[in-house]
């Protein structure tokens, strides 16, 4: 075991601040010159990060967004992203960024769930047009007194910006910043004054059991707490250059990584989207020293022709996942020994179990680490709720650190937030006998394909819409890369290829959707149990069989 101690933090017991924008100030205090972020060859400080995130919440106050209103962003991995997260958590508004790979459909939906009042865009991100997706989806922007919009679809949008060219009727990026002038510091100091730990940071919207997303509700002080002790384990410092290859949207990066690095006056080193060449090379040029990459990203790096272990060298700490083989190629095969295990969804703020980052590798490669401060773990019988004893498999719930609920979904929230307080995580687990979460399997029927979380019901649904598809069905089978693949099984009414089911889900939603294979069965052919519903354990074990996993 390596026995090293972990390097001071800037704040030895922990931040005081319990509200996100409390924090970025204090830090912002304590070492204004320390970098807070590192992107494209720019060095922006933790005061200059401040500067510009008060003057987002003047914009905000100016447009008359105020406490509990809904403000999100649809930008890649930049700092106009994190810019926007704090001045939304300076006044107390709740900060819910849209997912880049959704299309117009789901974005569309995800705008009106969240009742979104303000909305910065990227003006184009990788291949999608968003200018002109808004103005097809928006007709009234046209003509519409920019920060005044009035839209049927989108009742509660008052304002779109527009990162890059704005087209007519939305604000500009320098355009909303300007705004902050008619707001007085009084004003500002007022509304940060009324935000409360209590208070909801975040709306994170994920995929699960429902064909629609739930949008996670993560309050200040547990995103804080939780973050600063998901950094202790992992030995984050106020030196580190935390490299952050998962999108901020997803919980990975803004309710993980992010408060694991401002929680320790680190540094975050952006990359607008992954793309393993350009990893590599932002990794080697920043000297980026944790790691905070998914599993295929990591098999994805070290596949590339431009990978070299030396390249990738100041990595020695951060996340190295929940499955084993990602795990082994994360601590072995990349080198990054102080990597550390975890367990935790969204709903956990992230992280619920983590390893310190000096266990011996084949237990942080076999387990998923403790439970961490103010996280109860507890394992019971599914059918029962019994409890069960230390090696015996049941379900994960947990206590604590979780989340309030689902954002207008009571009856999801009081599905899996129970009366006693604890999350019905749907993950099946034990604990060795040294107290390490050893994950198994969900119990749910979510599938984790490339550390994203896929609706079955959702793709069922999608492809049910193709008019040669009678039913659809939809698993997810292990996969030592992805950890999970989407295998869906079709009963076709006329013949149909399974390329042309692949496009036709391809070209209606998120990349991530897409099935990696069809099968094809009649519906006499498909496996059922005796109440007449379909057996997809069953179907599992016939795509294994059938496509030799």
């Amino acid at each position: 075991m390596n026995n090293a101690a972990p390097a001071k933090t800037i704040v030895p017991a922990g931040p005081r601040s319990r509200t996100l924008g409390g924090l970025l100030k204090e830090i912002a205090d304590l070492t204004p010159n320390a970098p807070a972020l590192f992107y494209h060859g720019d060095v922006i400080s933790y005061a200059q990060l401040y500067a510009e995130s008060v003057r987002a919440a003047k914009a905000m106050l100016a447009l008359g967004i105020r406490r509990g209103d809904r403000v999100g962003v649809l930008l890649g991995n930049r700092p106009e992203w994190l810019i926007m997260s704090f001045g939304a958590a300076h006044i107390g508004a709740v900060f819910a960024p849209m997912n880049t790979w959704y299309k117009q459909t789901e974005l569309a939906w995800a705008i009106r769930h969240g009742g979104l009042r303000l909305l910065v865009s990227a003006s184009r991100f990788i291949k999608t047009d968003y200018a002109a997706l808004f103005n097809l989806m928006i007709p009234e922007l046209r003509r519409a007194t920019p920060g005044s919009l009035r839209a049927e679809s989108f009742p509660q949008l008052t304002a779109l910006a527009f990162v890059g060219p704005a087209p007519d009727g939305a604000l500009s990026w320098d355009g909303l910043l300007n705004l902050a002038s008619s707001v007085t510091d009084a004003a500002f100091q007022a509304a940060t004054a009324a935000v409360t730990p209590d208070d909801t940071a975040f709306i994170l919207y994920t995929s699960g059991s429902t064909a629609e997303p739930k949008g996670v509700l993560l309050q200040h002080g547990h995103a804080i707490e939780n973050g600063f002790d998901m950094g202790e384990r992992r030995f984050v410092n106020a030196q580190d250059r935390v490299w952050l290859g998962t999108p901020l949207f997803y919980s990975l990066g803004s309710i993980n990584a992010m408060p694991v690095a401002l929680t320790h006056g680190a540094s975050i080193v952006l990359q607008d989207h992954f793309e393993p060449g350009a990893a590599i090379e932002t990794i080697r040029t920043t000297g980026a020293t944790v790691y905070y990459g998914t599993g295929n990203m990591t098999s994805a790096m070290l596949d590339h022709p431009d990978y070299e272990q030396r390249k990738i060298a100041t990595l020695k700490k951060g996340n190295a996942g929940t499955y084993p083989e990602y795990k082994r190629m994360t601590l072995v095969e990349m080198g990054i020994s102080l990597a550390s295990s975890a367990y935790g969804l969204t709903e956990s703020y992230g992280n619920a179990t983590v390893a310190h980052a000096d266990d011996p590798i084949e237990a942080k490669i076999a387990t998923n680490g403790t439970p961490l401060p103010g996280t109860e773990l507890l394992i019971v019988d599914p059918t029962t709720q019994r409890p069960l004893a230390q090696g015996e498999t049941g379900l994960i719930l947990l206590r604590g650190h979780v989340a309030q609920g689902y954002y207008q979904n009571p009856q999801e929230t009081q599905r899996s937030f129970r009366a006693d307080g604890f999350f019905d995580t749907g993950d099946l687990g034990h604990l060795d006998p040294a107290g390490r979460l050893i994950f198994h399997s969900r119990l749910k029927e979510v599938i984790k394909s490339g550390g994203i979380n896929v609706s079955p019901l959702e793709v069922e649904q999608l492809l049910a819409q193709h008019p040669h598809i009678r039913e659809a069905y939809v698993v997810g089978v292990p996969d030592k890369t992805r950890g999970e693949l989407i295998v869906a099984f079709v009963d076709a009414k006329q013949k149909v290829s399974e390329a042309e089911v692949r496009e036709f889900a391809k070209e209606r939603a998120a990349s991530f959707k897409t099935p990696h294979h069809v099968l094809f069965r009649t519906e006499a052919q498909l496996p059922r149990l005796a109440t007449g519903k379909v057996a997809k354990y069953r179907l599992v074990e016939d795509a294994i069989a059938e496509l030799g996993l």
